[in-house]
Protein backbone atom coordinates (compact mmCIF):
# COMPACT_ATOMS: atom_id res chain seq x y z
CA UNK A 1 0.00 0.00 0.00
CA UNK A 2 1.19 3.36 -0.62
CA UNK A 3 0.50 6.41 0.92
CA UNK A 4 1.27 10.47 -0.56
CA UNK A 5 2.07 13.32 2.53
CA UNK A 6 2.97 15.99 3.19
CA UNK A 7 3.73 15.10 6.77
CA UNK A 8 7.05 16.29 7.74
CA UNK A 9 7.41 14.44 10.96
CA UNK A 10 6.13 11.11 11.45
CA UNK A 11 5.16 10.15 14.70
CA UNK A 12 3.18 8.09 16.95
CA UNK A 13 0.13 9.50 16.81
CA UNK A 14 0.34 9.48 12.54
CA UNK A 15 1.51 5.94 12.53
CA UNK A 16 -1.24 4.99 14.63
CA UNK A 17 -3.72 7.07 11.85
CA UNK A 18 -2.36 5.40 8.95
CA UNK A 19 -2.65 1.63 10.59
CA UNK A 20 -6.68 2.46 10.78
CA UNK A 21 -6.37 2.84 7.23
CA UNK A 22 -4.63 0.12 6.19
CA UNK A 23 -7.40 -2.52 7.02
CA UNK A 24 -9.37 -2.54 3.60
CA UNK A 25 -5.92 -2.82 1.79
CA UNK A 26 -5.07 -5.93 3.89
CA UNK A 27 -8.70 -7.75 3.71
CA UNK A 28 -7.93 -7.18 0.05
CA UNK A 29 -4.54 -8.53 -0.17
CA UNK A 30 -5.46 -11.45 2.09
CA UNK A 31 -8.63 -12.62 -0.31
CA UNK A 32 -6.03 -12.56 -3.12
CA UNK A 33 -3.59 -14.94 -1.52
CA UNK A 34 -6.72 -16.87 -0.34
CA UNK A 35 -7.85 -17.54 -3.91
CA UNK A 36 -3.98 -18.03 -5.13
CA UNK A 37 -4.11 -21.09 -2.08
CA UNK A 38 -7.47 -22.47 -3.84
CA UNK A 39 -9.27 -21.26 -0.48
CA UNK A 40 -12.12 -20.02 -2.80
CA UNK A 41 -15.59 -18.53 -1.77
CA UNK A 42 -17.43 -21.56 -3.07
CA UNK A 43 -16.22 -23.63 -0.34
CA UNK A 44 -18.72 -21.52 1.52
CA UNK A 45 -21.45 -22.82 -0.32
CA UNK A 46 -25.21 -24.32 1.50
CA UNK A 47 -26.78 -27.37 0.24
CA UNK A 48 -29.88 -27.17 -1.41
CA UNK A 49 -33.14 -27.56 0.21
CA UNK A 50 -33.83 -30.83 1.15
CA UNK A 51 -31.14 -32.02 -0.58
CA UNK A 52 -27.91 -34.09 1.20
CA UNK A 53 -25.85 -33.23 -2.44
CA UNK A 54 -23.31 -30.69 -1.92
CA UNK A 55 -20.48 -30.89 -4.41
CA UNK A 56 -17.90 -27.60 -3.72
CA UNK A 57 -15.23 -27.99 -6.33
CA UNK A 58 -12.29 -25.42 -6.91
CA UNK A 59 -10.92 -25.02 -9.93
CA UNK A 60 -7.89 -23.02 -9.10
CA UNK A 61 -7.33 -20.89 -12.34
CA UNK A 62 -5.62 -18.01 -9.69
CA UNK A 63 -2.49 -20.12 -8.91
CA UNK A 64 -2.85 -21.29 -13.26
CA UNK A 65 -2.77 -17.35 -13.84
CA UNK A 66 -0.03 -16.63 -12.11
CA UNK A 67 2.21 -19.44 -12.63
CA UNK A 68 1.88 -18.75 -16.23
CA UNK A 69 2.59 -14.94 -15.79
CA UNK A 70 5.38 -15.37 -13.68
CA UNK A 71 7.03 -17.34 -15.38
CA UNK A 72 7.22 -15.90 -18.84
CA UNK A 73 8.20 -12.69 -17.53
CA UNK A 74 11.12 -13.79 -15.29
CA UNK A 75 11.66 -17.39 -15.66
CA UNK A 76 14.91 -16.78 -17.11
CA UNK A 77 17.43 -14.87 -14.68
CA UNK A 78 17.70 -11.14 -14.77
CA UNK A 79 21.56 -10.59 -16.00
CA UNK A 80 23.17 -7.78 -15.61
CA UNK A 81 26.06 -6.17 -17.66
CA UNK A 82 27.69 -2.36 -17.50
CA UNK A 83 27.28 0.42 -19.97
CA UNK A 84 31.18 0.42 -19.79
CA UNK A 85 34.11 -1.36 -20.25
CA UNK A 86 34.73 -1.73 -16.63
CA UNK A 87 33.12 -5.57 -16.08
CA UNK A 88 35.25 -5.40 -12.74
CA UNK A 89 33.06 -3.19 -11.34
CA UNK A 90 30.36 -5.60 -11.46
CA UNK A 91 31.96 -8.21 -9.10
CA UNK A 92 31.10 -6.35 -5.58
CA UNK A 93 27.55 -6.25 -6.90
CA UNK A 94 27.16 -9.59 -8.56
CA UNK A 95 28.70 -11.45 -5.25
CA UNK A 96 26.21 -9.60 -3.01
CA UNK A 97 23.18 -11.45 -5.35
CA UNK A 98 24.85 -14.92 -5.51
CA UNK A 99 25.30 -14.54 -1.47
CA UNK A 100 21.31 -14.17 -1.50
CA UNK A 101 20.49 -16.21 -4.36
CA UNK A 102 19.11 -13.59 -6.54
CA UNK A 103 17.60 -15.29 -9.19
CA UNK A 104 15.26 -17.34 -6.65
CA UNK A 105 14.35 -13.89 -4.74
CA UNK A 106 13.25 -12.19 -7.72
CA UNK A 107 10.54 -15.10 -8.95
CA UNK A 108 9.44 -14.58 -5.26
CA UNK A 109 8.96 -11.07 -5.65
CA UNK A 110 7.30 -11.34 -8.86
CA UNK A 111 4.91 -13.99 -7.73
CA UNK A 112 3.98 -11.41 -4.38
CA UNK A 113 3.38 -9.09 -7.11
CA UNK A 114 1.53 -11.19 -9.38
CA UNK A 115 -0.81 -12.19 -6.51
CA UNK A 116 -1.66 -8.92 -4.82
CA UNK A 117 -0.41 -5.95 -6.84
CA UNK A 118 2.80 -5.09 -5.33
CA UNK A 119 5.43 -6.61 -3.57
CA UNK A 120 8.24 -5.36 -1.04
CA UNK A 121 11.63 -5.77 -0.59
CA UNK A 122 13.44 -4.87 2.46
CA UNK A 123 17.47 -4.67 2.87
CA UNK A 124 19.43 -4.78 5.95
CA UNK A 125 22.45 -6.28 7.40
CA UNK A 126 22.95 -9.51 8.67
CA UNK A 127 25.27 -10.40 11.69
CA UNK A 128 28.30 -10.63 9.32
CA UNK A 129 27.81 -6.86 8.18
CA UNK A 130 26.57 -8.43 4.73
CA UNK A 131 23.79 -6.96 2.51
CA UNK A 132 20.84 -9.46 2.33
CA UNK A 133 17.34 -8.86 0.68
CA UNK A 134 14.19 -10.25 1.82
CA UNK A 135 10.72 -10.22 0.13
CA UNK A 136 8.10 -8.86 3.34
CA UNK A 137 4.22 -10.04 2.94
CA UNK A 138 2.66 -7.03 0.91
CA UNK A 139 -0.24 -7.21 3.27
CA UNK A 140 2.33 -5.98 6.28
CA UNK A 141 3.29 -2.85 4.53
CA UNK A 142 2.55 0.94 3.81
CA UNK A 143 5.00 3.12 1.87
CA UNK A 144 4.95 6.89 2.34
CA UNK A 145 5.59 9.12 -0.29
CA UNK A 146 6.13 12.85 -0.10
CA UNK A 147 3.41 14.77 -1.88
CA UNK A 148 5.55 15.95 -4.80
CA UNK A 149 5.46 14.73 -8.44
CA UNK A 150 8.48 12.72 -7.95
CA UNK A 151 6.34 10.86 -5.14
CA UNK A 152 9.95 10.19 -3.39
CA UNK A 153 10.13 7.30 -0.38
CA UNK A 154 9.64 9.34 2.73
CA UNK A 155 8.70 6.26 5.25
CA UNK A 156 7.89 2.48 5.77
CA UNK A 157 5.51 0.71 8.07
CA UNK A 158 5.77 -2.61 8.47
CA UNK A 159 2.42 -4.17 10.47
CA UNK A 160 3.13 -7.92 11.60
CA UNK A 161 2.05 -10.08 13.92
CA UNK A 162 3.60 -13.08 15.80
CA UNK A 163 1.44 -16.19 16.37
CA UNK A 164 1.85 -18.32 19.29
CA UNK A 165 2.28 -22.08 19.34
CA UNK A 166 -1.59 -22.30 19.40
CA UNK A 167 -1.50 -20.43 16.09
CA UNK A 168 -4.57 -18.27 17.04
CA UNK A 169 -3.24 -15.97 19.76
CA UNK A 170 -0.69 -13.46 18.53
CA UNK A 171 1.17 -10.26 19.74
CA UNK A 172 1.50 -7.00 17.09
CA UNK A 173 4.00 -5.54 16.09
CA UNK A 174 5.28 -2.23 14.37
CA UNK A 175 8.19 -1.38 12.54
CA UNK A 176 8.92 2.24 11.14
CA UNK A 177 11.69 2.91 8.82
CA UNK A 178 12.94 6.19 7.75
CA UNK A 179 16.20 6.98 6.11
CA UNK A 180 18.41 6.68 8.73
CA UNK A 181 16.90 4.35 11.22
CA UNK A 182 14.37 1.81 12.22
CA UNK A 183 11.78 2.44 15.09
CA UNK A 184 10.20 -0.82 16.87
CA UNK A 185 6.92 -0.85 18.25
CA UNK A 186 4.56 -3.01 20.47
CA UNK A 187 0.91 -2.68 18.99
CA UNK A 188 -1.61 -3.31 21.39
CA UNK A 189 -5.57 -1.76 21.79
CA UNK A 190 -4.79 1.27 18.98
CA UNK A 191 -1.39 2.28 20.97
CA UNK A 192 1.95 1.87 20.36
CA UNK A 193 4.74 1.30 22.57
CA UNK A 194 8.57 1.79 21.69
CA UNK A 195 10.49 -0.86 21.89
CA UNK A 196 13.86 0.23 20.96
CA UNK A 197 15.39 1.54 17.73
CA UNK A 198 18.41 1.24 15.50
CA UNK A 199 20.47 2.58 12.55
CA UNK A 200 20.46 1.22 9.09
CA UNK A 201 23.26 2.54 7.33
CA UNK A 202 21.41 2.58 3.08
CA UNK A 203 20.93 6.43 3.35
CA UNK A 204 17.70 6.53 2.08
CA UNK A 205 14.53 4.59 3.34
CA UNK A 206 15.80 0.88 2.95
CA UNK A 207 12.50 -0.59 1.26
CA UNK A 208 12.02 -1.25 -2.46
CA UNK A 209 8.73 -1.40 -4.36
CA UNK A 210 7.85 -3.98 -7.26
CA UNK A 211 4.71 -2.69 -8.45
CA UNK A 212 2.56 -5.55 -10.53
CA UNK A 213 1.73 -2.58 -13.12
CA UNK A 214 0.30 1.20 -12.74
CA UNK A 215 -2.49 0.50 -10.68
CA UNK A 216 -1.32 -2.16 -8.55
CA UNK A 217 -3.80 -5.24 -9.59
CA UNK A 218 -2.75 -8.25 -9.40
CA UNK A 219 -2.56 -10.39 -12.35
CA UNK A 220 -6.12 -12.60 -11.69
CA UNK A 221 -7.80 -9.90 -9.75
CA UNK A 222 -10.06 -8.98 -12.54
CA UNK A 223 -11.47 -12.51 -13.33
CA UNK A 224 -12.47 -13.66 -10.02
CA UNK A 225 -15.94 -13.27 -10.39
CA UNK A 226 -15.58 -15.19 -13.49
CA UNK A 227 -13.80 -18.08 -11.77
CA UNK A 228 -16.50 -17.90 -9.15
CA UNK A 229 -19.10 -18.75 -11.79
CA UNK A 230 -17.18 -21.53 -13.26
CA UNK A 231 -16.53 -23.29 -9.76
CA UNK A 232 -20.78 -22.77 -9.18
CA UNK A 233 -21.24 -24.11 -12.31
CA UNK A 234 -19.11 -26.86 -11.94
CA UNK A 235 -20.27 -27.73 -8.73
CA UNK A 236 -23.71 -27.64 -9.31
CA UNK A 237 -23.33 -29.63 -12.48
CA UNK A 238 -22.01 -32.53 -9.98
CA UNK A 239 -25.13 -31.79 -8.07
CA UNK A 240 -27.23 -32.29 -10.41
CA UNK A 241 -25.25 -35.65 -11.55
CA UNK A 242 -25.63 -36.80 -8.14
CA UNK A 243 -29.34 -36.04 -7.67
CA UNK A 244 -29.87 -38.16 -11.38
CA UNK A 245 -28.45 -41.19 -9.76
CA UNK A 246 -30.55 -40.59 -6.35
CA UNK A 247 -33.34 -40.89 -8.31
CA UNK A 248 -37.02 -41.75 -7.20
CA UNK A 249 -38.52 -44.90 -8.94
CA UNK A 250 -42.15 -44.54 -9.48
CA UNK A 251 -44.45 -47.57 -9.47
CA UNK A 252 -48.14 -47.04 -10.92
CA UNK A 253 -51.24 -49.10 -9.77
CA UNK A 254 -49.05 -50.62 -6.91
CA UNK A 255 -49.95 -48.64 -4.30
CA UNK A 256 -50.06 -51.65 -1.92
CA UNK A 257 -46.65 -51.87 -2.20
CA UNK A 258 -44.51 -51.92 1.37
CA UNK A 259 -41.53 -51.13 2.40
CA UNK A 260 -40.07 -55.07 2.04
CA UNK A 261 -41.57 -55.35 -1.40
CA UNK A 262 -38.98 -52.49 -2.32
CA UNK A 263 -36.07 -54.26 -0.96
CA UNK A 264 -36.96 -57.36 -2.85
CA UNK A 265 -37.37 -55.61 -5.88
CA UNK A 266 -33.77 -54.38 -5.32
CA UNK A 267 -32.24 -57.10 -4.28
CA UNK A 268 -34.10 -59.63 -7.50
CA UNK A 269 -34.32 -56.35 -9.52
CA UNK A 270 -37.46 -57.81 -10.81
CA UNK A 271 -40.68 -56.06 -11.36
CA UNK A 272 -43.86 -57.97 -11.19
CA UNK A 273 -46.54 -55.61 -12.89
CA UNK A 274 -50.56 -56.18 -12.10
CA UNK A 275 -53.15 -54.23 -14.37
CA UNK A 276 -53.34 -52.11 -17.45
CA UNK A 277 -52.39 -49.41 -15.73
CA UNK A 278 -50.23 -50.31 -13.92
CA UNK A 279 -46.07 -49.49 -14.50
CA UNK A 280 -42.77 -47.96 -13.16
CA UNK A 281 -40.34 -45.42 -14.29
CA UNK A 282 -37.77 -43.03 -13.12
CA UNK A 283 -38.40 -39.23 -11.37
CA UNK A 284 -35.30 -37.51 -12.81
CA UNK A 285 -34.40 -33.98 -13.63
CA UNK A 286 -34.14 -33.45 -17.50
CA UNK A 287 -30.68 -31.94 -17.99
CA UNK A 288 -29.64 -30.00 -20.85
CA UNK A 289 -25.49 -30.84 -20.90
CA UNK A 290 -24.87 -29.05 -24.23
CA UNK A 291 -26.19 -26.00 -22.80
CA UNK A 292 -24.57 -26.46 -19.26
CA UNK A 293 -21.28 -27.56 -21.07
CA UNK A 294 -21.71 -24.37 -23.24
CA UNK A 295 -22.06 -21.78 -20.25
CA UNK A 296 -18.63 -23.33 -18.67
CA UNK A 297 -17.09 -23.00 -21.87
CA UNK A 298 -18.07 -19.07 -22.39
CA UNK A 299 -16.58 -18.79 -18.79
CA UNK A 300 -13.36 -20.43 -19.31
CA UNK A 301 -12.82 -18.61 -22.79
CA UNK A 302 -13.10 -14.90 -20.52
CA UNK A 303 -11.11 -16.18 -17.87
CA UNK A 304 -8.25 -16.77 -20.25
CA UNK A 305 -9.45 -13.43 -22.01
CA UNK A 306 -9.48 -11.11 -19.66
CA UNK A 307 -6.04 -12.39 -18.06
CA UNK A 308 -4.46 -12.48 -20.83
CA UNK A 309 -3.25 -15.67 -19.93
CA UNK A 310 -3.52 -18.16 -22.99
CA UNK A 311 -4.94 -21.91 -22.63
CA UNK A 312 -1.76 -23.86 -23.49
CA UNK A 313 -4.13 -27.00 -23.60
CA UNK A 314 -5.74 -25.38 -27.03
CA UNK A 315 -5.24 -26.94 -29.73
CA UNK A 316 -3.57 -24.20 -31.50
CA UNK A 317 -0.75 -24.94 -29.48
CA UNK A 318 -0.33 -28.20 -30.88
CA UNK A 319 1.81 -29.47 -33.85
CA UNK A 320 5.55 -27.79 -34.63
CA UNK A 321 4.64 -24.06 -34.65
CA UNK A 322 7.11 -21.48 -35.89
CA UNK A 323 8.71 -18.88 -33.17
CA UNK A 324 6.77 -16.08 -34.78
CA UNK A 325 3.55 -18.32 -34.71
CA UNK A 326 4.24 -18.57 -31.31
CA UNK A 327 5.12 -15.26 -30.27
CA UNK A 328 1.29 -14.01 -32.14
CA UNK A 329 -0.56 -16.51 -29.84
CA UNK A 330 1.32 -15.28 -26.22
CA UNK A 331 0.80 -11.55 -27.90
CA UNK A 332 -1.48 -10.63 -24.99
CA UNK A 333 0.57 -12.22 -22.38
CA UNK A 334 3.50 -10.01 -23.92
CA UNK A 335 1.48 -7.05 -23.19
CA UNK A 336 1.65 -7.72 -19.93
CA UNK A 337 5.08 -8.85 -19.61
CA UNK A 338 6.43 -5.68 -20.97
CA UNK A 339 4.54 -3.52 -18.54
CA UNK A 340 5.96 -6.02 -15.68
CA UNK A 341 9.17 -5.67 -16.98
CA UNK A 342 9.26 -1.41 -17.05
CA UNK A 343 8.14 -2.02 -13.15
CA UNK A 344 10.35 -4.60 -12.25
CA UNK A 345 13.81 -2.31 -13.87
CA UNK A 346 12.99 1.03 -11.96
CA UNK A 347 13.10 -0.87 -8.42
CA UNK A 348 16.37 -3.19 -9.54
CA UNK A 349 17.80 0.16 -9.96
CA UNK A 350 16.84 1.27 -6.59
CA UNK A 351 18.25 -1.58 -5.00
CA UNK A 352 21.09 -1.32 -6.58
CA UNK A 353 21.43 2.21 -5.50
CA UNK A 354 20.69 1.57 -1.98
CA UNK A 355 23.76 -1.39 -1.99
CA UNK A 356 25.98 0.92 -3.63
CA UNK A 357 25.42 3.27 -0.47
CA UNK A 358 26.93 0.64 1.63
CA UNK A 359 29.83 -0.54 -0.54
CA UNK A 360 30.94 2.88 -0.92
CA UNK A 361 30.68 3.58 3.22
CA UNK A 362 32.58 -0.01 3.65
CA UNK A 363 35.01 0.92 0.67
CA UNK A 364 34.52 -1.98 -1.30
CA UNK A 365 33.61 -0.94 -4.44
CA UNK A 366 32.59 2.47 -6.24
CA UNK A 367 29.31 1.41 -8.59
CA UNK A 368 26.41 3.69 -10.40
CA UNK A 369 23.31 2.34 -10.60
CA UNK A 370 22.89 4.31 -14.12
CA UNK A 371 25.42 2.44 -15.93
CA UNK A 372 24.45 -1.09 -15.03
CA UNK A 373 22.68 -2.65 -17.75
CA UNK A 374 19.70 -5.03 -16.74
CA UNK A 375 18.65 -7.16 -19.18
CA UNK A 376 14.85 -9.10 -19.09
CA UNK A 377 14.62 -12.57 -21.31
CA UNK A 378 11.00 -13.74 -21.96
CA UNK A 379 11.13 -17.26 -21.24
CA UNK A 380 9.38 -18.36 -24.41
CA UNK A 381 10.17 -21.99 -26.11
CA UNK A 382 12.49 -21.28 -29.10
CA UNK A 383 12.89 -22.83 -32.15
CA UNK A 384 16.63 -23.00 -32.22
CA UNK A 385 16.80 -24.39 -35.82
CA UNK A 386 15.19 -21.63 -37.29
CA UNK A 387 17.21 -19.12 -34.83
CA UNK A 388 20.36 -20.40 -36.09
CA UNK A 389 18.74 -20.33 -39.85
CA UNK A 390 18.16 -16.57 -39.17
CA UNK A 391 21.83 -15.99 -37.59
CA UNK A 392 23.62 -17.90 -40.15
CA UNK A 393 21.72 -15.66 -42.95
CA UNK A 394 22.96 -12.38 -41.22
CA UNK A 395 26.31 -13.82 -40.90
CA UNK A 396 28.67 -10.95 -42.41
CA UNK A 397 26.02 -8.15 -42.34
CA UNK A 398 25.90 -7.41 -38.05
CA UNK A 399 28.91 -8.23 -35.26
CA UNK A 400 29.51 -11.54 -34.15
CA UNK A 401 28.59 -10.62 -30.61
CA UNK A 402 25.27 -9.26 -32.21
CA UNK A 403 24.79 -12.63 -33.72
CA UNK A 404 25.61 -14.79 -30.96
CA UNK A 405 23.14 -12.64 -28.70
CA UNK A 406 20.33 -13.91 -30.59
CA UNK A 407 20.78 -17.76 -29.84
CA UNK A 408 18.47 -18.81 -27.05
CA UNK A 409 20.79 -20.61 -25.10
CA UNK A 410 23.36 -18.34 -25.04
CA UNK A 411 23.57 -16.41 -21.92
CA UNK A 412 26.62 -14.03 -22.48
CA UNK A 413 28.10 -13.45 -25.74
CA UNK A 414 30.99 -11.28 -25.08
CA UNK A 415 32.48 -14.57 -22.94
CA UNK A 416 31.43 -16.65 -25.84
CA UNK A 417 32.83 -14.23 -28.35
CA UNK A 418 35.97 -14.40 -26.20
CA UNK A 419 36.07 -18.46 -26.14
CA UNK A 420 35.73 -18.04 -30.13
CA UNK A 421 38.54 -15.81 -30.09
CA UNK A 422 40.32 -17.61 -27.74
CA UNK A 423 40.01 -20.85 -29.79
CA UNK A 424 41.51 -19.33 -33.49
CA UNK A 425 44.28 -18.27 -31.43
Amino acid sequence: MRIQTNLQKIGEQEISKILRAHDADFRRKRKLKRYFTGQHDILNKAPRENSDVNNRLVSNYPAYITSMSVGFFIGQPVTYKTASENEHELAPLLEIFKYNDEAAHNLELAEEASITGEAFEFLYLDSDAEIRMVTVPSEEVIVLCDATLEAAIIGAIRHYRVYGLDQVSYDEFVDFYDASEIRHYRYSGGRLVKTGSERHYFGDVPIIEYPNNKQRRGDFEDVISLVDAYNLAQSLTLDDLADFTDAFLILRGMGGTTPEDVLQLRRMKTLLLDGADAGAEWLIKNLNDTYVENVKTRIQRDIHKFSNIPDMSDDSFAGNTSGVAIKYKLIGLEQIRSRKEREFKKALQRRIELIANILKLKNAGEIDFRDIDIQFTANIPANVLEQAQIVSQLDGLISRKTLLGLLPFVTDAAAELAELEGDGE
